[in-house]
């Protein structure tokens, strides 16, 4: 503590000592009044024992976007959305995809997985909460993509699909079943779609307590595997009117701010005119909020 040190008496520095306040987290972890009131430091002397000890802790560690260390990315496969998200989706926490029903999230999905395979040799793991798992869309795109890029490539045989009612079953998947399978497939994605058809049931009388409570151990579970295996994390959200503004039009993701709050990049997709759908950042920490267009074709998202 040698800025203390030279900014404090010898009398301050000793009564810091005798209460065991010797260390800059110390410091910061006591508060102001029982400092006082083991030390009787006066409370001037407290504030900027305290301010020194808060510049010190955070010297180095509070930076900008471009002083990041660059993550590592997974691309989509349309050129419009990875200009974007910076050349792919970001390797970095929990990224949410929301927009209204039928817009293209499952798309989207489906052609990230694929994409997993082109971009990185690894497969993706395919979490279905909603409907019947769009089988025949997956085997439609794998024939196409093969054409596409002149490869014989089972895309199809890399992508592993679970369908999951609950969160119960989620968390049971993400710390027991994963994992297993983890350990022996190299696996670049996973892919939940969507977290709100697990809560669904729980919408005539939802337990808000026990609800944010799921959310942490779904996003706790899913940052483990993605520390571990570092491996992307795309969760689609689906959206509703919001009361106070259905005349203007406005739309927030389901689930509330107890799920976004474990969310570190937001992102829509909304229809606009003939069949061209818009793409944007909502947030991010190291992307503007930038948007996009896209159609969805025969054989995935492409630019336009």
């Amino acid at each position: 503590m040698e800025k203390i040190t030279n900014l404090l008496s010898l009398d301050t520095l000793n009564a810091l000592s005798k209460a065991n306040l010797n260390s800059y987290p110390q410091i910061l972890d006591t508060s102001t009044k029982e400092i006082h009131n083991r030390t009787r430091i006066s409370l001037e002397d407290i504030k900027k024992i305290k301010k020194v000890a808060a510049d010190e802790v955070l010297k180095n560690k509070i930076c900008t976007v471009d002083q990041l260390p660059p993550w590592d990315r997974l691309r989509t496969g349309c050129k419009n959305i990875d200009s974007v998200l910076r050349n792919g989706l970001p390797i970095n926490g929990i990224v949410e995809l929301y927009g209204p029903s039928g817009v293209g999230k499952t798309q989207f999905c489906l052609q990230v997985a694929l994409q997993t395979k082109l971009s990185c040799d690894k497969g993706a793991v395919y979490i279905c909460t909603e409907d019947v798992f769009p089988a025949k869309r997956l085997s439609q795109l794998s024939v196409l993509w093969r054409e596409k890029h002149n490869l014989n490539i089972d895309f199809e045989s890399n992508v592993y699909i679970q369908h999951i009612p609950d969160s119960i079953h989620l968390n049971k998947c993400l710390k027991v079943s994963l994992p297993r399978l983890m350990e022996t497939k190299n696996i670049g994605i996973i892919v939940i779609d969507s977290i709100a058809g697990l809560f669904r049931s729980e919408n005539e009388n939802p337990n808000y307590i026990t609800r944010s409570q799921d959310f942490r151990e779904i996003s706790r579970n899913l940052l483990q595997l993605q520390k571990k295996y570092n491996c992307a994390l795309l969760v689609t959200n689906q959206y509703f009117k919001v009361i106070d503004n259905l005349i203007t039009g406005i739309s927030e993701p389901c689930l509330g701010l107890a799920w976004a709050n474990n969310v570190v990049t937001r992102l829509s997709i909304q229809r606009t005119c003939n069949n061209v759908r818009s793409f944007q950042v909502i947030f991010s920490p190291d992307l503007p909020p930038l948007t996009t267009n896209f159609i969805i074709e025969s054989d995935g998202l492409n630019s336009v």
